[in-house]
């Protein structure tokens, strides 16, 4: 902490001279003196007393005062070329009720090369509290004077000072800037930030969003400011003229995971940096919902620092009290013109203000109100009306964005690496630990010793979702009843209540490959029953839950608990079936695209063209085969689900792409003639944590597709044991770029699996990524011990024909004399289900009346037959939903949703918001049916 009252001064003597006068330095006769005067808000903390009287006395005013005039035999003043030490001038004694730190600023530029110290127990006295005082305690201060080779006249500024305790910098030693920082901060639904006529200056700019962040519109109302791409998104800054720092969403709501990210360790050095003293306001006479019972978790972290936070609803007295600081929420009330003055005279007089904003989502922000008091006290900062969204940095919802973009150059103590709130855990420990409550099959909250109660997903399952959240039925083997498995959610989570009972005590311990930490900040464990079984492999061998295909070390073990309750038909399992799942977009390949696309090449150079089914628009080969070892080396990872539609917010689709065809086409090709069985990938070599790369968590979807011809599709995470799927069922092993090498016995199992007819497939990815480097490196090492000399090449990009990116080149050029290019089973183009033929017949986003209750999106069906809508699902671009009930609509005929409120019909419903859905500048409307289906995907 940096906190300082400054409270005595040295060298206010009467004739305003300094604390040495003219002449101190050489050998003429002169009056050396100085005052030493408590100010009057510190006169009930310290005392000093006389300790030296040939140098310190009490002067006629009641000041002490300290006399240089006779210093060396007799001499006056101090003679140049000497240093000069005075153990124990005067004493400084606490008087007051808490322990305090002393510190000493000297000023002696005016003396030439001369040097002015206060000394305590022969070191330096610095600007920093070092010297503790306990209650009662005195300390001797004495002088130092070094003259110097050429001293000169002049005067020297003397400043004494306490702080609540001796204080050490975060640096490596006192007075060095920090070196160590948070790492990441989070923003939950924030805004961003602006500057009075226009954008902030780099220099205010504390903290920015990660380059892959959007400044989005949420609430409809084109209120929100645009920025050019060059231009980053500020989410904290700070005024570089008065002492006002801001941020775009409540920093350190209780919300925010502490430990994980560091906002409360920032808040708090904000205060230590900017704040004067121990009382800081916080207001709540402005309506504001983010109250200080809002931040309880930092008020008692800031109250164990020293502070006292108190609520104000009268900031204008409150203000001309102790406070140094006041933290402003966002106020859905307005602040009267004699509060902005107050609040503009406490900045003026160097009181901290802290303003913080939320984002415009459902209309929840008071930007208005905000910006007011920003033109009030003359901020240069302003908030902008618009919700910040990052789609890959993110906490697992893209309205929660998350950074490392962190200024720790202009300001270095505001990110300061403190002991913070989070409960630190160490992954290799376990924990006893209450079971507070269980959310559903999977997530359960516990309370620690300490009392903290963290949210815990359950590692390594996952089990159906409850509620109005969405599910993934290709996750689930066999399962293409979404209501069903709705049904088997709630079923889950009572299975989860009976064996988490509350109020029990489990013992949780964690993987040290996964890490302590997933999406949302929830903590990743296994949580052991009192009888000793592991409630995660216990849901799983019960049937109520699947295996999550990560690099868990148990994963493979967990499989064989799952195939054991699918063969059996427990649990969610009793609605699977495989072999009864319809086919999913299997048609002739007109086109492909490759994820990542690296070229194929060999160990010997170039590829022979007659072993290269596939080449990008330009010629490069993006599929190379190794008939000779049953190997295919395929340019990126094909079945990459994160460009399915429904698994992003870019508007990419893989609908005209035959990725998921070609490639089962390929494994047969590659295998021996009749082999079958499953579809194995890796998973278990960092391939789950990598971007570029694929497990079957980032696969579901290829999954979906093989099981409509009735083929398996598992991951395993260990080739050299009998652990998870026996590689004598499967009829192919494919291989993504691996973080991590194979072992020599997994290869062997592999090449083993070869020999014996199976195919290997591997995929490369990332050659414009220098972090794929190292996975391409072990992609080849694993080729050539396969006796394979397919290698991968260089990075492939496409300005022109491209998904998402000349890094993701589409391609039409394929050599059809590979018989890899028809439909995998009868090609009828089977969609999985669903043969609904609906389409948006009319969107009013920005009607002329009111924007809420005139908006409204009309849905026509083109099919033949009555639809019914029970169970469909209305989504825009930032999963605001609707779900119909109990409506269906003719051929040729409409239904209308409005967004605002009404009585139901049977052709018009009513969504019942408060506020507009629908962008005026632009959004997607979805609409997707019970089985998981997009039916629905126009753009406007």
């Amino acid at each position: 902490m940096k906190r300082r009252s400054v409270i005595i001064g040295l060298g206010a003597t009467a004739a305003g001279g300094g604390a040495i006068a003219t002449g101190a330095f050489d050998t003429a006769s002169a009056e050396r003196d100085a005052t030493v005067a408590l100010a009057d808000d510190a006169s009930s903390l310290l005392s000093l007393t006389p300790l030296d009287d040939e140098f310190a006395f009490v002067d006629d005013a009641g000041e002490l005062a300290l006399v240089f005039d006779e210093v060396e035999g007799g001499g006056t003043g101090f003679g140049s070329g000497t240093v000069y030490e005075v153990g124990e001038v005067f004493q400084v004694s606490n008087q007051g009720t808490e322990d305090l730190g002393l510190f000493a600023t000297v000023d002696d530029g005016a003396l030439g090369d001369a040097e002015f110290a206060l000394t305590v127990d022969d070191e330096e006295l610095g600007p920093e509290p070092s010297v503790e005082l306990g209650v009662g305690e005195a300390v001797a201060v004495g002088v130092e004077v070094d003259a110097g080779d050429d001293p000169t006249d002049g005067e020297v500024a003397i400043t004494l000072g306490i702080g609540d305790g001796p204080i050490e910098d975060p640096g490596d030693e006192p007075g060095d800037a920090p070196t160590d920082f948070v790492d990441q901060l989070m923003f939950d639904s924030t805004a961003s930030l602006l500057a009075e006529n226009g954008y902030l200056p780099s220099e205010a700019i504390a903290v920015a969003a990660e380059s892959t962040a959007q400044s989005t519109d949420a609430d409809g109302n084109d209120d929100a400011t645009t920025y050019p791409d060059d231009e980053p998104l500020p989410l904290m800054a700070v005024d570089q003229d008065l002492p006002v720092v801001a941020f775009g969403f409540p920093f350190a709501q209780d919300d925010v995971t502490f430990g994980q990210y560091g906002n409360e360790e920032v808040l708090l050095n904000v205060l230590d940096e900017y704040a004067d003293s121990e009382t800081v306001l916080w207001d709540e006479g402005h309506g504001q919902f983010y109250d200080l019972a809002s931040h309880s978790g930092f008020e008692g972290y800031a109250e164990d620092n020293g502070y006292t936070v108190e609520a104000t609803t009268d900031l204008e007295t409150d203000l001309l009290g102790p406070a140094s600081a006041i933290v402003i929420t966002s106020p859905s009330e307005s602040f009267s013109g004699s509060e902005i003055t107050a609040l503009a005279d406490f900045a003026d007089a160097g009181g901290l203000i802290v303003l913080m904003d939320q984002s415009d989502f459902n209309n929840f922000d008071q930007t208005d109100n905000l910006n007011a008091l920003a033109t009030g006290i003359d901020t240069q900062i302003r908030f902008n009306d618009n919700q910040v969204i990052d789609p890959e940095n993110n906490t697992g919802a893209q309205f929660v964005p998350v950074t490392s973009d962190l200024d720790t150059g202009n300001y270095p103590g505001l990110f300061a690496d403190r002991e913070g709130l989070g409960l630190e855990l160490d992954p290799s420990e376990e924990y006893e630990v209450e079971v507070v409550s269980v959310a559903d099959g999977d997530t359960a909250d516990v309370e620690f010793e300490e009392g903290q109660v963290k949210t815990v997903r359950v590692l390594g399952i996952d089990t159906p979702e409850t509620g109005d959240t969405e599910e993934r039925l290709q996750e689930y083997e066999g399962i293409d009843d979404g209501p069903a498995l709705k049904t088997k959610g709630d079923e889950a989570t009572d299975y989860a209540e009976s064996q988490l009972e509350v109020g029990t005590t489990v013992t949780l311990s964690f993987d040290e490959n996964e890490g302590l930490r997933g999406n949302f900040g929830r903590l990743l464990g296994f949580l052991e029953l009192p009888d000793g079984s592991v409630y995660n492999a216990k849901a799983i061998e019960d049937g109520w839950a699947r295996v999550y295909d990560s690099g868990l070390a148990n994963h493979d073990a967990y499989w064989d608990l799952e195939r054991a309750a699918r063969d059996a038909g427990d649990g969610i399992w009793e609605i699977s079936d495989v072999e009864e799942t319809p086919p999913v977009g299997d048609e002739p390949v007109d086109e492909l695209f490759v994820p990542f696309a690296s070229s194929v090449a060999t160990a010997d150079g170039a590829i022979a063209g007659d072993r290269v089914p596939v080449e990008s628009e330009g010629g490069d080969p993006l599929v190379g085969v190794d008939e000779s070892s049953n190997v295919a080396l395929l340019g990126g990872p094909l079945p990459a689900e994160s460009f399915e539609s429904d698994e992003n917010d870019e508007g990419l689709s893989t609908e005209p792409y035959g990725n998921y065809v070609f490639l089962a086409n390929l494994i047969d090709a590659v295998s021996a003639d009749g082999r079958e069985g499953s579809v194995v990938i890796d998973g278990g070599h960092g391939q789950f944590a990598a971007d570029y790369a694929l497990s079957a968590e980032d696969a579901a979807y290829f999954q979906r597709y093989l099981e409509g011809f009735a083929i398996e599709f598992d991951g395993k995470n260990d080739f050299d044991d009998d652990l998870g799927r026996d590689l004598a069922e499967a009829r192919a092993v494919i291989v993504t770029a691996p973080d991590d090498e194979l072992g020599s016995d997994e290869v062997a199992a592999i090449e083993d699996f070869r020999d014996d007819g199976g195919a290997v497939i591997l995929a490369s990815a990332g050659a414009g990524t220098d972090d794929a480097g190292d996975a391409r490196d072990n992609l080849d090492a694993l080729a050539a011990d396969l006796g394979s000399d397919l290698r991968t090449g260089d990075a492939v990009t496409d300005e022109e024909n491209n998904l998402g990116g000349p890094a993701n080149p589409t391609t039409t050029n394929f050599d059809t004399d590979f018989d890899l290019f028809g439909a995998y089973g009868d090609g009828d183009g089977g969609d999985g289900g669903s043969s609904v033929d609906l389409a948006v017949d009319e969107l009013v986003a920005d009607p002329e009346g009111d924007q809420t209750e005139d908006e409204y999106v009309s849905f026509v069906n083109q099919g033949d037959e009555t639809v019914d809508l029970d169970g469909y699902v209305v989504d825009d671009e930032v999963d605001n939903s609707y779900t119909f009930s109990g409506v269906s609509v003719d051929p040729g005929a409409t239904i209308t949703l409005y967004t605002g409120t009404g009585t139901d019909t049977d052709d018009t419903v009513y969504w019942g918001r408060g506020s507009p859905v629908w962008n005026n500048g632009g959004d997607t409307v979805f609409v997707t049916d019970p089985d998981g289906n997009v039916v629905v995907e126009y753009s406007y």
